[in-house]
C-alpha cells in the first residue's frame, strides 16, 4: 500500500516537471529591438544645446542610386535656420545604400525642425530630385525642469592686495586707538606741566623784551623822571611774577614776599622781598632818585631772570 502511494507521488512530480518544461518552451525568447534601417537617427543619441551632432538620413535607392556622392561645407550653400547651425552636408554610398549625413549644432532645446534640403541648390546634377522636408530632432537640456533657473551670482573676486589693504587699515586704526589712549593717559600727567613750561618761556621772553625797550628809552631821553619809570618797572615785574608763579603778586608788600610759596629754583622770596623794599624806599622816601638807581634796578631784574632761567635748566624744570 505504501509502495503504491510512493509511485503515485513520483508520477505527480514527474508530471509537474514535464508541464513546467513545456511552458518554458512555449515562452518566447526576448530579443533586443532593432531600429529600422530606413529611419533617420542622430549621433550621438542624446544631443545637448551647443553640441556638434550628426543626423543620418537613409535614402531610397530607386531615387538616389544614380547620384554621385558629394560634400558641401560652404556656409553660403548650406540651408540656414535660427534654431540650429548646419555645418556640413554629405551624400555617401556604402554597401549599395545611400545616406545623407548632416552635421549641425543646435541652439535651442526641445523639438527642432530642419530647414528644407534642396538638392538643386547644392549641385546642378540634383535638379530633378525632390526637396527633403520634415526632418526633426530632439535636443535635450542638461537641466531638469526643477533646476531650470539661474543660479545665484558668483561672489566677486577680490582685487590683488585687498587683504593687505584691509589688514593694514585695521592695524593702523588699532595703532591710532592705542596712541590715543596712551596720549590721554600721558597728557593727564604731563600735558599741563609741558604747557606751563611753554607759558613760562613766553613770560620770560616778554619781560626781557620790556627791559630792553626800557633801557633804550633811558639812554635816549633826557630829563626823564626816574621815579615814574621805576613805578612802571615795579608794576610790570609784579605782573610777570603773578603770571610766572600763578600767585597774585600785584598787591603784595615787601614783607609779604617772604611768605611767598615760591618753589621754583633760583633766587627766592628773600631776594624779592629785599628788592621791593629797596624800590619802595627810592620811590617814597622823598630824598630823590637818580638815573643810576633806575639803571641798577633794571640790571637787577635782568640778573634775576638770567638766574631763574639757569636754575631751571640745572634742575630740569621745563620753561
Amino acid at each position: 500500500m505504501k509502495n503504491e502511494e510512493l509511485r503515485v507521488k513520483k508520477g505527480m512530480v514527474f508530471f509537474c516537471l514535464v508541464f513546467v518544461l513545456f511552458l518554458s518552451v512555449l515562452q518566447p525568447i526576448p530579443v533586443q529591438a532593432q531600429s529600422r534601417p530606413d529611419q533617420p537617427f542622430v549621433l550621438p543619441q542624446t544631443v545637448f544645446v551647443g553640441d556638434l551632432a550628426r543626423l543620418v538620413v537613409p535614402l531610397l535607392d530607386n531615387i538616389f542610386s544614380a547620384e554621385e556622392p558629394f560634400i558641401v561645407d560652404t556656409p553660403e550653400r548650406l540651408p540656414q535656420s535660427p534654431e540650429l547651425l548646419i555645418r556640413r552636408i554629405e551624400l555617401e554610398r556604402r554597401g549599395g545604400v545611400s545616406r545623407l549625413l548632416i552635421d549641425f549644432i543646435p541652439f535651442e532645446t526641445g523639438t527642432i525642425l530642419f530647414p528644407e534640403i534642396e538638392f538643386f541648390s547644392l549641385d546642378e546634377s540634383f535638379s530633378n530630385v525632390p526637396v527633403i522636408t520634415g526632418l526633426e530632432i530632439q535636443v535635450a537640456s542638461i537641466l531638469t525642469p526643477a533646476q531650470a533657473a539661474l543660479s545665484a551670482p558668483a561672489s566677486p573676486l577680490a582685487i590683488p592686495g585687498t587683504s593687505f589693504l584691509i589688514y593694514g587699515t585695521v592695524a593702523l586704526i588699532l595703532a591710532l586707538l592705542f596712541l590715543g589712549i596712551g596720549g590721554s593717559i600721558w597728557g593727564r600727567r604731563n600735558f599741563w606741566e609741558f604747557w606751563e613750561g611753554i607759558q613760562r618761556k613766553v613770560f620770560l621772553f616778554k619781560m626781557k623784551k620790556f627791559l630792553r625797550q626800557l633801557r633804550r628809552e633811558i639812554s635816549l631821553q633826557e630829563g626823564l623822571n626816574p621815579v615814574q619809570y621805576l613805578s612802571l618797572l615795579s608794576g610790570e615785574f609784579r605782573e610777570f611774577l603773578s603770571l610766572f608763579t600763578g600767585i597774585n603778586c600785584r598787591s603784595l608788600t615787601a614783607g609779604e614776599f617772604l611768605e611767598l610759596p615760591f618753589a621754583y629754583p633760583g633766587p627766592g622770596p628773600v631776594f624779592l622781598s629785599g628788592l621791593f623794599q629797596t624800590w619802595d624806599t627810592l620811590r617814597f622816601s622823598g630824598r630823590g632818585m637818580e638815573i643810576a638807581d633806575l639803571t641798577q634796578a633794571v640790571g637787577e631784574i635782568e640778573n634775576f631772570l638770567t638766574a631763574l632761567n639757569e636754575a631751571g635748566k640745572e634742575k630740569g624744570v621745563k620753561l
